[in-house]
């Protein structure tokens, strides 16, 4: 017997579930299906935004097969677990691999906290992939009941070719469940919390920086795009190519994000989000290409073309980025766009609509922002500002204004009073 939910809105009157309520605050849809449910333990360990620093880093690093095989940029299983640890604030252990379902279930800690598992999706019911598509899977595997029962939380969100595959909690008894996983081999992991990594934005840069010269003195964008493009079988070529599309758009979403989160407003930010919408065009495009090869229909031919140029835009933005075009040295300081960065701040300190922010006259009347948000924020802003406000400057009249906060800002950077556009 098994039941299966999709996670919804939490009612205030009841205690929540922080894996529950970590699946419905984080944006699922910026990451990969091995990130995702790692994403939601460091959500449920140290609060919202923790899961963005994996987007930090902006790679193109992909391994060219032999014997006419395909390039990729995915990462194995093994390798994301080894490296995602430390920017989540988790210590992951890959255990050894098992095919026996009962064991599996016998490495679930009896309090109830979560066993992270990788296996395959083809064995998972809650997944459109499940009896289509052999693929490797993470999912959030816990004992429920005293252990009578299994839960399968799994925050995966993504349009497939069988359905879609949405945010879920599953509850099995454990003979089902152990039936799930009989035969195939599965990859447990065992998480504790620990303290995040915490890198200077700064550093961050300089790696993709050093990386993207590398890029753009080399012709790996080039030599990636043409093996796709000359590969004998185009259904194959285009179907592949597809996935690395769908890949790339999410890691450069969630970079997007990462970049937002650390210097909302700024050059950095704008840029990373439009160079990940030219990513989500380039998606669909590879999409409508394999459709049309299904077809009998000829490959676009801008499509290759574009991937390289995207690539190349992504590192020429890297160099950029690092050499000063980030946070602390193009914060726009007109009020216009001070206006943006202070709304845009306040938006992700609350987790609430930049719009509902921007109309709003007392911010203290939003749901949530109360002394901490304030002093997020203020933080936020001096980080962002390379600032630090006069205490006595911080008075609650100013912090629970927009307008307010952006005079401080304009005060503190450049000495002046401006009239709000």
């Amino acid at each position: 017997m098994s039941t299966s939910t999709k996670p919804s809105a939490p009612d205030p009157d009841v205690v929540t579930d922080p894996l529950t309520e970590a699946v419905r605050a984080i944006d699922t849809t910026a990451l990969d299906c091995i990130q995702v449910n790692a994403a939601v333990l460091a959500h449920a360990a140290h609060g919202p935004a923790a899961h963005l620093e994996l987007g930090g880093r902006l790679r193109f690093a992909p391994r060219f097969g032999e014997g006419g095989s395909l390039p990729t940029v995915e990462q194995t299983p093994t390798d994301q677990i080894a490296w995602m640890g430390g920017p989540l604030g988790l210590v992951l252990e890959a255990r050894r691999p098992l095919t026996e379902g009962r064991a599996l279930l016998d490495l679930l800690p009896a309090d109830g906290s979560p066993l992270y598992i990788v296996g395959d999706a083809w064995n998972m019911p809650w997944l459109p992939y499940h009896g289509h598509q052999h693929m490797d899977h993470s999912v959030l595997l816990r004992a429920a009941d005293g252990g009578a029962h299994v839960e399968a939380v799994d925050a995966y969100d993504n349009e497939t070719p069988y359905g879609r595959a949405e945010p879920v909690v599953c509850a099995y008894d454990r003979s089902k469940a152990a039936a799930l996983f009989d035969g195939s081999s599965v990859l447990p992991v065992t998480v504790r919390s620990a303290p995040p990594v915490q890198r200077p934005v700064s550093e961050t840069l300089a790696e993709n920086a050093e990386d993207a010269e590398l890029l753009l003195a080399g012709d790996s964008p080039e030599r990636y795009a043409a093996a796709f493009r000359d590969h004998p079988d185009q259904q194959e070529a285009c179907a592949a190519l597809l996935l690395e599309t769908w890949l790339l758009n999410r890691s450069r979403r969630l970079h997007a994000a990462w970049a937002a989160h650390h210097a909302p407003g700024s050059t950095l930010a704008h840029t990373a989000r439009d160079q990940a919408a030219a990513w989500d065009d380039l998606a669909g495009q590879c999409y409508l290409a394999a459709r049309r090869v299904q077809r009998g229909r000829p490959v676009p031919p801008q499509i290759h073309p574009s991937l390289v140029e995207l690539l190349r835009a992504d590192a020429r933005y890297a160099v950029e980025a690092a050499a000063g075009t980030g946070p602390g040295d193009t914060m726009p300081h007109e009020p216009t766009e001070v206006r943006r960065t202070v709304v845009e701040t306040v938006a992700d300190v609350l987790d609430a609509a930049p719009e509902a922010v921007a109309a709003t006259d007392d911010l203290s009347r939003l749901d949530g922002y109360a002394s901490f948000q304030m002093v997020e924020t203020v933080e936020r802003l001096e980080d962002s500002y390379g600032v630090e406000f006069a205490p006595g400057d911080l008075e609650p009249a100013v912090l629970r204004r927009v307008d307010g906060l952006v005079d401080l800002v304009l005060r503190t950077t450049a000495g002046t009073e401006v009239t709000h556009p």
